[in-house]
């Protein structure tokens, strides 16, 4: 029987209902036996399940002009490095300006 991995889509072959760790990314998923034919109205047995939702957008990340450190930052003006103590500009305007 081939199923689709829920979390990475991966589609693998398992012997029958049961719990199985994707052979891709690892996420056990939980095989139900499938629904006898005739079996009266509610979900369809071949329904595709729903799209992953979307990933969420990167972080902004600067970069230390001193050391070269890569740190994430929020909606600051100037930043200081985590790494050297050094303050970064972030390229975002502050209110205050």
């Amino acid at each position: 029987m081939m199923v689709r991995c829920g979390s990475c889509r991966t589609q693998f072959d398992v012997p029958g209902p049961g719990r199985f760790s994707c052979p891709v990314c690892g996420s056990v998923n939980m095989v139900r036996a499938a629904a006898a034919p005739g079996a009266g109205p509610g979900p369809a047995a071949n329904s595709a399940p729903p799209p992953p939702r979307p990933p969420d957008p990167p972080s902004p990340k600067i970069t230390c002009e001193t050391c070269g450190f890569k740190f994430i930052v929020g909606s600051i003006a100037l930043a200081k490095c985590p790494n050297c103590g050094a303050e970064v500009k972030t390229g975002i305007e502050s209110e205050e300006e």
